[in-house]
């Protein structure tokens, strides 16, 4: 099979970059998240510019603290709301975490909440939220992310709300599929194209924010996988969602809990609860590290690009930095683990001829079974054949 050749429209690498986002709890300062010069560490090296948190009304001093030093990092905080808190506290918090804030978020995931009048609660608050925001000249300017939902019937019960907010949200676990996983239930359910549904149908035309997903790595956990797979999982997962138009994806989370086994959230860490990294902490990292390129907006170009050879599940996302390099992120979207046998799936490499309008100089970055990006030459031509499998490939690309 193969691909002819045609001008491709490059994407921004800021702005993939910019859509990558990781959930903390600096709250739970007797956890693991207490230890913050060691979370300020891992977020930096990680190289993530946004997290999530919660919107809380304390008197610990420190929260408004760490997050206001996050900010100065530049790692900007979306904060999500409760239907407790008062207006007051809603629409002055910006001025507690000037450093930090960018985002309001409705509340989480409150249909599993134990209100039996859940969707009456939540859109009265919604109604407040946006109130409260809109209406004082600081907050104004800052958007509003809609309510999280874990059930495929919550969102019609959610729909009048859809004026009440900026950006409709996802909670789109893939309970240890591949990212592009064609679901395992009824039309599709839990794919992304599954979810992405139910989000158009709810809230049609809304741009889309992920805030919560990702892998556990617990394999004794139904839906967990080993920590190698999330490693050739998770940078497919940013691609495959921003390929799908999905504005920022909030990885779930950055550390393991203490009671492993004991909480079948506590194995979803980018890094152990001893701060030591997973191999996809090092793949995400890395790719991040690889596509940094912060700076004003600039014109993107034209790649006269063709894809030839083996395609078949093949994905591919072009991207370009300021200085007119392109970066060229493949990989063979298939299952490297089936979930339910809980054994590792073989994955062939493929061949794939890439061929460009004209010479240019090639670099080929590869990440590694842990997650470790490696980098060849492959010197100045205008044809490249190169072995693409589950795990990302980027050619980088210069004239």
């Amino acid at each position: 099979m193969f691909s002819l050749r045609v001008p491709e429209k490059a994407q921004s690498a800021d702005d993939f970059v910019n859509s990558v986002g990781v959930n903390v709890h600096l709250m739970l300062w007797r956890s693991v998240y207490g230890d913050f010069p060691a979370v300020e560490k891992a977020l930096r090296d990680l190289g993530v510019l946004h997290i999530r948190d919660g919107l809380v009304d304390t008197t610990w001093a420190p929260y408004y603290e760490r997050l206001n030093e996050l900010g100065k990092l530049g790692i900007k905080s979306t904060l999500i709301t409760s239907p407790n808190e008062t207006d007051e506290v809603i629409a002055g918090y910006p001025h507690r975490v000037p450093d930090s804030f960018e985002a309001y978020e409705a509340p989480n995931e409150y249909d599993q909440s134990h209100d039996p009048n859940w969707a009456a609660t939540l859109n009265a608050f919604l109604i407040r939220l946006h109130a409260a925001v809109k209406s004082d000249p600081t907050s104004a300017h800052f958007p509003i992310v809609g309510p999280s939902l874990t059930r495929a019937g919550s969102f019609s019960k959610m729909a009048e709300s859809a004026r009440l907010f900026d950006y409709a949200n996802l909670h789109n676990y893939l309970g240890g599929r591949n990212p592009g996983t064609a679901g395992w239930g009824a039309n599709g359910y839990g794919s992304l194209a599954w979810n992405l549904a139910l989000v158009d149908d709810a809230w049609p035309n809304k741009c889309i924010i992920t805030t919560e997903t990702g892998y556990q790595n617990d394999p004794s956990n139904p839906q967990g996988v080993p920590e190698d797979v999330s490693g050739k999982y998770l940078p497919r997962l940013l691609f495959e969602q921003w390929m799908d138009g999905i504005q920022r994806t909030y990885l779930y989370q950055l550390l393991d809990h203490e009671k492993r086994g004991r909480d079948p959230g506590s194995s979803f860490g980018l890094l152990h609860a001893d701060f030591t990294p997973k191999v996809g902490y090092r793949a995400t990292q890395g790719l991040l590290q690889l596509l940094t390129d912060p700076g004003p907006p600039f014109k993107l170009d034209d790649l006269n690009l063709g894809l030839f050879g083996n395609l078949v599940n093949v994905h591919h996302v072009l991207l370009e930095k300021r200085n007119r390099s392109f970066y060229l992120a493949l990989w063979v979207e298939q299952p490297s683990y089936d979930v339910n046998a809980k054994i590792y799936l073989h994955v062939p490499a493929q061949q794939v001829a890439i061929h460009t309008g004209q010479k240019m100089k090639m670099e080929m970055h590869e990440l590694d079974d842990q997650g470790l990006m490696h980098t060849t030459n492959l010197g100045r031509t205008q044809k490249q054949v190169i072995a693409i499998c589950d795990r990302v490939t980027v050619l980088e690309l210069s004239r």
